[in-house]
C-alpha cells in the first residue's frame, strides 16, 4: 500500500503549536501547562518532530477542501474544456454565476491555504541550529516549508488577487490584517522559492519519494516568472532543469495520471493522495481525508453525485485535427475506435448502461443536446468497474501531478518565443509533440515566426494538459479567457451553453474574497465586481 509520507497523526506538532497564547492572570488554577501540547516554546527540538509538522502543513493542501476536491469544484473547473451541468450553488463558481453568498466554494480554499501558511511559518520560525544541529537535515525540513508557503501563496494570488501576506506566528494585538499589493506576494513566492531551491535535495527516495524537491522549487519559480510577465528570470529557472526529467514513453502516457508509475520520472511535483476505505470527509488529521474526492467533478455525470459536466467538442477537434491520438485517449473518452470506460469495459456499453436513477452517460448528454464526450484524467476509469470507485472517490488514490516535465518544456518554449527566441524554443515544444508521435515543427516550419508560435503553444498545451488544473490560468494570462468564455466565444457554441454563464472581464479572472473572512476582519476589500 501506497504511504503518504509516513503520515503520523502529531496535533502536538501540527496544530497546538501554531499558537502561542499568554494570559496574565493572578490565579494559579487557570495558569497550568498544557502537557499534552508542543508550545512554540518547545517545538523544533528533533527533527521527527518537525517532520511531523511538515506533514501536517501538508494536509490542508490534500484535504477535501482544497486540493482533494473543493478547489476544483469551482475554481479549476472554471476553464472553457468543461460544459458544466447546473446543480444549484455547487456550480456557480465554475459558471461565471456566483457570488460571496454561494457557501463553501471560496471560502473554504482561503482557509486551507491560510492553514497551511501558518504551519509553514511555524516550521521557518522555530526550527533552529539549536534544536536540529545537523545542517542538511535542518535545511531539507525547512526548505519543504519554504515551498509549501510559496506553493500556498502562488494559489492564493491567482485565485483570489488580494490578500495579505502573512510570514510570523499570529500577534494577538493585531489580528485584523490588511490585504497586500499582489506584487508583495509574487516577490514573497520567488523569495521562498529561491530559499528552498537552495536547501532541498535533488530526490528524495523510500518513505520521503514525492516531497518537493529542489527541481520543484526551480519549477514553480519558473512559472511564476512567467505568470508575472518576466520572461527572461523565467527561461533561466526552467532551461536548468532541462534533462534532469525525462518524459515517459508514449504508451505510459497514461501513467501520468493513475496510480501507475507516481513519482515518475516525468513527475516535477505531484501531490500524494491515497485512497480509503474509511471515509472521513474534510478531517485535518494527517494520514486521514486525502482521498481523491475530485471524481466527484471528472467523473461522467451518470456517476458524479453532481452532475458533473461534459467535455466541449472543440478539445476533440482539436485533437483529431493534429492526429494526437496518444493524448486524446487518456485525456478524453467518447465513442473513438477503441474507447474504453470503468474496468475496461468498451465505451458504449459503459456509458449507455443505465445506473441506480435510470441515468446513463450518453442519453444525459443527448438529451442536453450536446455530443457525449466525457473526461478521462483523473476518474478513476482505470481502478475498476464503477460499482467498484465509490461515488464520492473515497477509494481513488490517484496522486495530482501539479508540475509535470512536459509542462516545463512548453512553459520554456513560450518564455523563449515571448524573448524574440523563437527558434530556440522549436526543440522544446518538438519533444512534447514527438512523446504524442506528432510532427515536429522543426521539420514542417523550422522558420516559424512568433506569432504562429504563440498559438502552436496554446494549442500544445491545452492537448497536453487539459483536465490538469491549468488552462483556466492559462487563458487568463494569456488575455484569452474573454474571447473564450465571454458573451460570445471563439469557439462558436458557447462553452458554458448549459448554465447560461459567461465570464466578464475585470470581474471573473479573480473569485471573491470569502464573507466569514471579511466579517472576521473588516480590513478586508471585496474584489471588483462581488460587491
Amino acid at each position: 500500500m501506497k504511504n503518504i509520507f509516513k503520515i503520523k497523526s502529531v496535533y502536538g506538532v501540527v496544530t497546538s503549536a501554531l499558537l502561542l497564547v499568554t494570559a496574565a492572570c493572578s490565579n494559579d488554577i487557570l495558569e497550568q501547562q498544557n502537557n499534552n501540547a508542543t508550545s512554540t516554546a518547545n517545538f523544533g527540538t528533533s527533527a521527527e518532530q518537525v517532520k511531523a509538522a511538515i506533514n501536517g502543513a501538508f494536509h490542508p493542501i490534500t484535504g477535501t477542501f482544497f486540493w482533494g476536491r473543493i478547489v476544483h469544484t469551482g475554481a479549476l473547473l472554471r476553464s472553457d474544456v468543461f460544459n458544466i451541468i447546473p446543480n444549484d450553488t455547487n456550480t456557480k463558481m465554475s459558471t461565471f454565476q456566483g457570488n460571496p453568498g454561494d457557501g463553501r466554494w471560496a471560502t473554504e480554499p482561503w482557509q486551507e491555504l491560510y492553514k497551511s501558511i501558518a504551519r509553514c511559518n511555524n516550521i521557518i520560525i522555530n526550527t533552529t541550529e539549536e534544536g536540529i544541529p545537523d545542517t542538511t537535515t535542518r535545511e531539507h525540513l525547512v526548505g519543504q516549508a519554504y515551498f509549501l508557503r510559496a506553493f500556498n501563496y502562488w494559489y492564493l494570488v491567482n485565485l483570489f488577487g488580494n490578500v495579505p501576506l502573512i510570514t510570523e506566528l499570529p500577534d494577538l494585538d493585531n489580528l485584523l490584517v490588511d490585504q497586500a499589493d499582489p506584487a508583495d506576494i509574487w516577490a514573497q513566492i520567488i523569495s521562498d522559492l529561491e530559499k528552498a531551491e537552495t536547501m532541498l535535495p535533488e530526490s528524495w527516495s523510500g518513505d520521503d519519494l514525492g516531497r518537493a524537491t529542489s527541481g520543484a522549487a526551480t519549477a514553480l519559480k519558473g512559472k511564476s516568472y512567467l505568470y508575472m510577465g518576466q520572461t527572461g528570470p523565467a527561461v533561466i529557472a526552467l532551461n536548468s532543469l532541462v534533462g534532469k526529467y525525462s518524459l515517459l514513453p508514449a504508451a505510459q502516457y497514461g501513467e501520468n495520471f493513475s496510480t501507475t508509475n507516481e513519482n515518475n520520472s516525468e513527475s516535477v511535483f505531484e501531490l500524494q493522495f491515497l485512497g480509503q476505505e474509511s471515509f472521513a470527509w474534510g478531517t485535518d488529521i494527517p494520514g486521514t481525508g486525502s482521498m481523491g474526492n475530485f471524481h466527484i467533478d471528472y467523473a461522467p455525470p451518470a456517476k458524479s453525485p453532481d452532475r458533473g459536466h461534459i467535455v466541449n467538442p472543440w478539445l476533440r477537434d482539436l485533437f483529431v485535427a493534429n492526429g494526437d491520438i496518444v493524448r486524446r485517449n487518456e485525456t478524453i473518452v467518447y465513442d473513438y475506435p477503441g474507447a474504453l470506460g470503468y474496468g475496461g469495459i468498451d465505451f458504449t456499453t459503459d456509458f449507455s448502461t443505465n445506473n441506480e436513477d435510470g441515468d446513463n452517460d450518453i442519453q444525459i448528454a443527448t438529451d442536453l443536446g450536446l455530443e457525449p464526450i466525457f473526461s478521462k484524467k483523473y476518474t478513476g476509469m482505470e481502478l475498476g468497474t464503477r460499482k467498484q470507485v465509490d461515488f464520492l472517490g473515497t477509494n481513488v488514490g490517484n496522486n495530482w501531478r501539479v508540475i509535470r516535465y512536459s509542462d516545463v518544456l512548453l512553459m520554456l518554449a513560450e518564455a523563449l518565443n515571448e524573448e524574440n527566441r523563437t527558434q530556440e524554443a522549436i526543440p522544446f515544444i518538438d519533444m512534447v509533440r514527438n512523446r504524442a508521435g506528432l510532427t515536429l515543427i522543426a521539420d514542417t516550419n523550422p522558420g516559424i515566426n512568433q506569432t504562429d508560435m504563440r498559438q502552436a503553444i496554446i494549442e500544445e498545451r491545452a492537448m497536453e494538459l487539459a483536465g490538469e488544473g491549468h488552462r483556466f490560468f492559462d487563458l487568463v494570462r494569456w488575455g484569452l479567457a474573454d474571447d473564450y468564455m465571454g458573451a460570445t466565444s471563439l469557439h462558436g457554441t458557447h462553452p458554458k451553453s448549459l448554465s447560461g454563464g459567461v465570464f466578464q472581464t475585470g470581474k471573473h479572472e479573480l473569485i471573491w474574497i470569502p464573507n466569514s473572512e471579511r466579517d472576521a476582519n473588516p480590513n478586508l476589500n471585496q474584489n471588483i465586481g462581488y460587491n
